[in-house]
């Protein structure tokens, strides 16, 4: 296994890691945003559920920005792979094994 290969597959598992925390995080920062406060509007808390609710929606649109940053990485860390495809062919390319006999 050559350096490249290493390479990628280091790469490849780092994406697919990501991917997995994306999911997560996404599934969890929507879990939070459905689940109910607890807070109802009895004795004048309409402020407080309100607040509350707030809060809530302010965390998920951060998660959301955070999970769009975490898309581009994702992409990113794609196009890198992808062109580990081209460089193998371009390493490849025009290879003459006879001269490298020559030189061992």
């Amino acid at each position: 296994m050559g350096d490249v290969e290493i390479d990628r597959h280091a790469l490849e598992s780092a994406k697919m890691v990501l991917d997995q925390a994306l999911l997560s995080y996404r599934m969890r920062a929507e879990d939070a945003w459905r689940r109910d406060t607890g807070i109802g509007d009895p004795c004048g808390r309409t402020l407080l559920r309100v607040m509350a609710e707030n809060a809530i929606g302010a965390a998920l649109m951060r998660a959301r920005s955070e999970d769009e940053d975490a898309v581009a990485v994702s992409a990113r860390l794609l196009d890198i792979l992808e062109s580990f495809t081209e460089l193998d062919v371009s390493l490849s390319a025009d290879w003459d094994r006879g001269y490298v006999a020559d030189l061992a």
